[in-house]
């Protein structure tokens, strides 16, 4: 799979890494799965995308592990994901050489740690705050598929009024600086406020506690606007759309943020607008969102506070410099979320091709740092809308982000808008189709069997059940199985380590991957920091390793787990007196380590 963001890993070449409250990047690869690191009870995960998460563990099981700091979060609340250019790391590294710590260089991106509040981030691209908070991978979604154009949709669409939203732009653009520490950010947040409130919306200021602290110093006082219309038939099922309204510039006196973001706000207080006119079965949230520019604070607390309190969202809409096109260029309606969301940016281009068949679309998978990320991150599926290449924006971050220059494209805010209008509305609409989840299959184990095979088995998804499932062996698929069975017998060559993982078949659409197991069918010791003795066995055997408080599971050649136990020693001891005669199979941390004969 070919990558937006290439990885400068130093690969470790050892099998088992012992860590203490260490602050660690794991590579994403075909082993170290998504779904399989979420899975792993030895990582609290705080930050992922395609290629990477970022996690504090104490025992590690992974390669290609890099440690960026020896003692989590003892120092710092928070460590930052900083977006730079290649060609200018080193004239930014140097202007932050006191107030950040490099821990980790990739490509066009930065890892600090935060030394002091005189830490800026780089010039012309975003920042993520990653904070001691446990993510959540956001569950895989059905998106309903549209055919023809919906007349209640095409009623909504002529309403957007590109004048409307202009002279909003200009109203957020004369406050002269949004910055979440200044003044007038609460100024901007109690006008937007006030647009809201005629709608006959639920609207409210979700204050950002604790208190945040800018790296650049001074508080936050302003907060996420907050406009909520109640679904008729399903209100507490959640359609939610969003923008932020604070602005930045380098260095700069004065900071209109026109393109960024006074025009995705716009859009958003438009769409409510009009939206809010009508009924729909499920609930649509509009936010104005406080402190992206440094760090995506606003949207974080807000999507974490939804996930805490189990709120059904379906999906997030996220709107951000939707207003610039570079000079003898086409409009063009661009989107951005991760590879392991394309479920809702293939519902987005299926929403452009069959109302806006005329204007180009285009997507990456690029993780770029806006407010998606935070609901991504609370475990909800979300997407943003961007201007195809805002970095080439040559007022982006700057004084002159001003309608005209920053903001040159009236036609393109007028389009992105109109797209996500559909978007919202569409799935608003509850009788056009209900996005469900697709579960995975859990618990997959592989364990060696007789005669050259591996018997796979695992467990029914909880939420859905499923047509057929797949299985993969080392990363490719090796056989299709029909629901209901829940077992495979794969025949293998060689006394090598195999891998498995299934997943689970809806219709046309495959879930993501269950956990990995691995197995092999000549297993000694597995892991040589793992000893396993006596073999054969009478009433007990003894597990030497420096796995404390992890589980030890023992199955029967035919993969029944027929003990559970904690190890409480470097040196367990484990009573088979109650097992039968024949051989049994040693399982940590999901991974066959050894076998032992019980005579």
């Amino acid at each position: 799979m070919k990558k937006n963001l290439i990885l400068t890993f130093c690969l470790l070449t050892i099998s088992f890494i012992s860590f203490a409250g260490k602050f660690v990047i794991i590579p994403v690869t075909e082993t170290n799965n998504l779904v399989a690191l979420f899975n792993s009870k030895e990582l609290k995960i705080h930050y992922y995308c395609d290629d990477y998460v970022l996690a504090t563990t104490e025992n590690l099981y992974y390669e290609d592990a890099i440690v960026l700091d020896n003692n989590a979060f003892a120092n710092t609340d928070f460590y930052a994901i900083v977006y730079c250019a290649e060609d200018y790391k080193n004239e930014y590294l140097t202007k932050v050489s006191k107030s950040g710590k490099t821990l980790f260089s990739g490509k066009d991106f930065l890892i600090m740690e935060i030394l002091s509040r005189d830490f800026t981030p780089a010039k012309n691209d975003g920042i993520v705050a990653v904070r001691d908070i446990q993510a959540r991978l956001p569950k895989a979604k059905v998106y309903p598929v549209i055919t023809e154009p919906n007349e209640d949709v095409l009623k909504y669409l002529p309403q957007v009024s590109i004048n409307r939203m202009m002279a909003d732009i200009q109203t957020l653009q004369d406050f002269v600086t949004r910055r979440c520490d200044h003044p007038n950010s609460v100024l901007a947040q109690n006008w937007i406020k006030e647009q809201l409130e005629p709608l006959d919306l639920e609207v409210f200021v979700h204050t950002l506690s604790p208190t945040v602290f800018p790296w650049w110093g001074g508080t936050v006082e302003s907060g996420n606007v907050i406009a909520i219309q109640r679904g008729t038939k399903f209100p507490n099922e959640y359609v939610v759309c969003g923008a932020h309204y604070d602005s930045f510039a380098w260095l700069a006196p004065e900071e209109p943020g026109a393109d960024d973001n006074a025009s995705g706000t716009a859009g958003i207080i438009e769409m409510a607008r009009i939206l809010s006119q009508y009924k729909f079965e499920r609930s649509i949230i509009y936010c104005a969102l406080a402190a992206e520019e440094c760090g995506l604070y606003g949207s974080s607390y807000y999507a974490d506070q939804c996930a805490n309190e189990g709120m059904n969202i379906v999906a997030y809409f996220n709107m951000d410099m939707i207003g610039y096109v570079k000079p003898g260029e086409e409009i063009k309606l661009h989107f951005s979320n991760p590879l392991f969301a394309k479920s809702i940016s293939d519902y987005c281009k299926n929403i452009c091709e069959v109302y806006f068949p005329e204007i180009p679309f285009s997507y990456n998978n690029y993780m770029s740092a806006s407010d998606h990320r935070s609901f991504l991150n609370a475990g909800y599926m979300g997407i943003t809308s961007i201007e195809h290449d805002f970095a080439a924006n040559p007022y982006y971050h700057e004084i002159d982000d001003i309608i005209g220059l920053g903001l040159n494209s009236p036609e393109l805010v007028e389009a992105f808008v109109r797209a996500n209008l559909a978007h919202v509305a569409t799935l608003a609409m509850y009788n056009q189709g209900m996005p469900f989840i697709l579960s995975p299959p859990a618990n997959c184990l592989a364990v060696p069997h007789a005669n050259n095979r591996v018997r796979v088995t695992w467990e029914e998804p909880l939420e859905n059940s499923p047509m057929l499932y797949k299985v993969y062996r080392d990363g490719a698929f090796v056989a299709q199985i029909d629901a209901p069975k829940l077992e495979y017998i794969n025949i293998v060559l060689g006394n090598n380590r195999f891998c498995y993982k299934v997943t689970a078949v809806y219709g046309t659409s495959e879930s993501d991957f269950s956990n990995e197991s691995c197995t092999a069918l000549d297993i000694t010791e597995y892991n040589p920091q793992i000893k396993l003795y006596p073999n054969p066995a009478n009433d007990k055997i003894f597990i030497e390793s420096q796995l404390i408080n992890h589980n030890v599971e023992i199955f029967d050649i035919n993969g029944k787990l027929m003990i559970s136990e904690r190890i409480d020693s470097d040196v367990a001891t484990i009573n088979i007196s109650n097992l039968t005669s024949g051989i049994y199979f040693v399982r940590i941390s999901n991974e066959v380590v050894g076998k032992f004969v019980k005579e």
